[in-house]
């Protein structure tokens, strides 16, 4: 075992126990026990070992189940995560996915890693292991990329998602009280917001990773540009659609048993998807909406074998599913579905009400639209974002710059993330 494990592993202990202290020995025993699992599950090679590894991931979603869901305890931060990188483990470990089984403080540094424990990105055993066991050595090209990104994303985070977040805060809590254009322009706020506040994060755990010298998968590739609802899940949350696809989708019988069962397979894994994002009726809602989108326009490009091909088709296309999404983002947001229907009538009614636009809606909205323009003409229509060689001076003064801004203009009254939350 390298030291560099060991050190790590503590590490990813502390921090965890620094944001939430008496979750840490359920993370702890959670490990063990997959590790448990995983091991007996490697040495057995007769029929029974199916059914092992099925008792192992009954009892790990069991366990997150409780937590997520009973209301007797708080869920431990970050769990919803964790359980699903244990829940992975015992799956590669299954399939022979794994050249060689890990030693146990290897398989727990992979499912508490501190970059990833809280929010993610989800990562596979058998992306993430094998790099635990290759020596380290610091480069400038890796250090000045993760600081780029770790830079970034905290501007996001700070700057764009915690200013959002006061606006979106205040109007959602009182639906009745706006108009319906000033809900529609929050809710259009709120879209903006989740994007920043979860991408911020991810970046910040990219770019620390990065300099550990590990490869973390990227998170999000501009998911407001998709051209349809099954496109904005490969550009949002890339991990955990990466993940319901090999570990959900695919077991279901994927695309291979013909139409129909394709499109009970797609609505069954978002409905797993909004399953696993919240305990509560909005979010068994919005995955089932969200299943329901993909299956029509699915269903829709089967019927008419029209593709998106013209500026104008494409242009519209996007429209749809960024309006699409942005909608069902209210009940991913909104206390109870009685508020979600609350604040769609009154959008979709043109309600009167009290007025309140908040100018970084507009700042930020454009800024994006600025970035996915420039995209789609340079970069094929995805993520532009790159690290500036910092032996170059402009590449200095940018960088400075961006701390600059951050410092300047951080709102320090929001500091949770969104999906620490889940």
């Amino acid at each position: 075992m390298s030291p560099s494990v060991l050190l790590l592993l503590i590490f990813s202990y502390v921090f965890y126990a620094l944001l939430d202290p008496q979750s840490l020995p359920i993370l702890i025993v959670m490990s063990l026990f997959t590790y448990a699992g995983a091991y007996l599950i490697n040495r057995r090679k007769d029929r029974g070992n199916k059914a092992l590894a099925i008792s192992v991931i009954a009892i790990q979603i069991a366990v997150l189940c409780f937590f997520k869901y009973s209301g007797i305890c708080h869920l431990p931060v970050g769990m919803s995560f964790y359980m699903l990188m244990a829940i992975s483990f015992i799956a590669d470990v299954y399939r022979g996915d794994l050249n060689d089984f890990p030693t146990l403080f290897e398989a727990l540094l992979y499912v508490s890693f501190f970059p990833t424990v809280i929010s993610g990105p989800i990562m596979k055993s058998k992306d993430l292991i094998p790099q635990f066991r290759s020596r380290k050595r610091l480069t400038r090209e890796r250090l000045e990329a993760g600081l780029w990104m770790i830079a970034f994303g905290a501007f996001l985070k700070l700057v764009a998602a915690d200013r959002l977040s006061s606006s979106v805060d205040c109007v959602y809590s009182s639906p009745l009280v706006y108009s319906g254009l000033t809900l529609f322009v929050t809710s259009i706020g709120y879209t903006l917001q989740l994007l920043f506040d979860f991408a911020g994060y991810s970046y910040m755990a990219v770019g620390v990773a990065k300099i550990l010298g590990f490869e973390i998968i990227k998170n999000f590739d501009l998911p407001y540009i998709a051209t349809s609802p099954s496109d904005f899940w490969r550009r949002w949350h890339i991990s955990l659609s990466s993940y319901l696809k090999d570990y959900v989708y695919i077991p279901l019988g994927g695309n291979r048993k013909g139409k129909i069962r394709t499109y009970i397979n797609i609505f069954l894994v978002m409905t797993v998807s909004g399953l696993w994002h919240g305990s509560t009726l909005n979010f068994l809602v919005w995955g089932m909406l969200h299943g329901l989108g993909q299956v029509v326009v699915r269903a829709v490009k089967n019927i008419t074998k029209k593709e998106t091909g013209s500026i104008a088709s494409g242009f519209f296309s996007r429209l749809f599913t960024f309006l699409f999404v942005s909608f069902l983002w209210i009940p991913f947001r909104a206390k109870t579905l009685s508020d979600s229907w609350t604040i769609v009538r009154r959008i979709i009614t043109f309600a009167d009400g009290a007025s309140y636009y908040f100018v970084y809606t507009f700042i930020f909205g454009i800024a994006l639209l600025a970035v996915e323009i420039y995209a789609l003409i340079k970069n094929d229509g995805h993520e532009p974002f790159r690290a500036l060689p910092l032996s170059k001076m402009y590449a200095r003064i940018a960088f400075c710059m961006l701390i600059l801004i951050t410092a300047m203009f951080a709102y320090f009254g929001n500091g949770a993330f969104i999906y620490a939350k889940f």
